[in-house]
């Protein structure tokens, strides 16, 4: 019998069943993550516990032991202890790591102190930490504790080793990794360490050598910094090997930061890119000096520009760099913007827009700055020469005029601007020049 007209008609519009299906299935998923999530948690606390057995284990072997043995493979403090092991438990790999450090107490004084106590190694400080892959946040733990000898501390010999790491602006970098090695004693010493919370590691009873120790210090995502030898290709390091000497305080410092990217961008004074130019990039820290005297930049490298004019600097120290371009590549660096060098600050991304005309055999790069050193945009840069040439150019915003080509003769300058007093100079210009020049208000 068909349907009255005002009957209402049953049933589900196909609009409603997928809006039905949607909400379903967003319950669904949001069930399977949470089960997912707390499958994840009970497994991290099976890891946990995991750990805190291995520690504790570890812990309980150390005080088992002789005071005068409880020491690591390789540590300042020398013994049976494995630094670093891998141990499975519950299918599950773990890095169990021991460090064994002497302590100078302050209740009787320190290395340090006024008065200075002679004897620095009061007691011994055991860490144990355990770490396993971990997609939370809980790895590793860490698990201390502290031995003293029966008998009252002794006279072990040896000095107190202090090492101090800051960061770029002066402050305590916590938890930086610090490798000692020293093959010069017995036995030999090879061990990472970490600084405290005040960036110092403070190692009594570090055994005596002359020019032996050899330290670097890093952490994740940091730069580095180190020891040298003594080279020929690097006979005076500005940091070389450390010595400890019996009854006295070794102390040095490092300095280390977060890493940041230089990308350098190479174009043609059309904007091109230009493919396969050779870039000498060159910080200005220093790490000594050669045979001849020359300084030894810590970074130095040539690098070549890829088919978009690019070079990507990732994970390099900050610094301050100066780039040049090889005169085999038939070019001279008309403008760089920002002004060089460039500054990379820690964890900073820097961009550096190098334009390039061919070499010629004398040319000029004028920057115009401030006494801020801020480029100066809109100056006006006339250079003649006592032969002749005559040209007027204005800066652009990184306050720079190239001028090219020109000879060997007296060159002069005059450069203005409504906001700041004329500037004038005058020299005999060879090869390529650059002129950094202030202006005064």
């Amino acid at each position: 019998m068909p349907l009255a007209d005002n009957q209402s008609k049953k049933g589900f519009s196909l609009l409603e069943v997928i809006f039905t299906v949607a909400i379903l299935a967003m319950a669904i998923f949001s069930l399977y993550s949470l089960f997912n999530i707390s499958l994840k948690m009970v497994w991290e606390t099976k890891a946990r516990t995991g750990a805190t057995q291995l520690a504790n284990k570890k812990l309980e072997m150390a005080r088992n032991l002789p005071y005068t043995s409880v020491g690591t493979v390789g540590g300042v403090v020398a013994g049976p202890i494995a630094e670093n092991e891998t141990v499975m438990l519950n299918d599950i790999s773990y890095n169990v790591y021991t460090n064994v450090v002497y302590v100078d107490d302050p209740f009787d004084g320190t290395y340090n102190s006024n008065p200075v106590d002679p004897l620095t190694n009061d007691y011994k400080r055991i860490l144990v930490r355990v770490s396993w892959d971990s997609s939370f946040s809980s790895s590793p733990v860490d698990f201390y504790t502290d031995i003293a000898p029966k008998k009252g501390e002794a006279d072990l010999g040896g000095g107190t080793l202090a090492i101090t790491v800051f960061d770029a602006g002066g402050l305590p970098v916590e938890a930086a990794d610090v490798h000692i090695v020293n093959n010069a004693v017995s036995p030999a010493i090879n061990t990472h360490t970490f600084t405290n919370a005040q960036g110092q590691l403070i190692l009594p009873g570090s055994a005596a050598a002359e020019d032996s120790y050899q330290i670097s210090v890093t952490k994740d995502d940091y730069s580095s910094d180190q020891t040298y030898a003594v080279t020929s290709e690097l006979p005076t390091p500005d940091k070389p090997y450390l010595t400890v000497w019996e009854g006295r305080t070794t102390s040095d410092s490092y300095a280390i930061d977060r890493l940041a990217t230089l990308n350098i961008h190479v174009q043609d004074i059309n904007g091109l890119a230009l493919e396969g130019v050779t870039v000498h990039v060159r910080g200005a820290k220093t790490i000594g000096h050669d045979g001849a005297g020359n300084l030894v930049y810590k970074y130095e490298a040539d690098l070549f520009t890829n088919a978009g004019g690019d070079i990507y600097l990732t994970d390099i120290e900050w610094d301050t760099y100066t780039i040049t371009v090889l005169a085999a590549s038939g070019y001279d660096i008309a403008e760089t913007d920002p002004i060089q060098p460039v500054l990379l600050l820690p964890e900073a991304t820097q961009a550096l827009l190098v334009t390039l005309r061919p070499t010629a055999e004398h040319s000029l790069l004028t920057i115009v700055r401030d006494v801020d050193a801020s480029p100066v945009a809109g100056a006006s840069v006339h250079v003649t020469n006592s032969l002749g040439y005559d040209n007027t150019l204005i800066t652009g915003a990184a306050g720079q005029a190239f001028f090219t080509p020109l000879d060997n003769a007296t060159t002069t300058i005059v450069v203005e601007h409504s906001e700041y007093q004329d500037y004038t100079d005058e020299f005999i210009l060879h090869g390529y020049t650059t002129d950094p020049i202030i202006l005064i208000k």
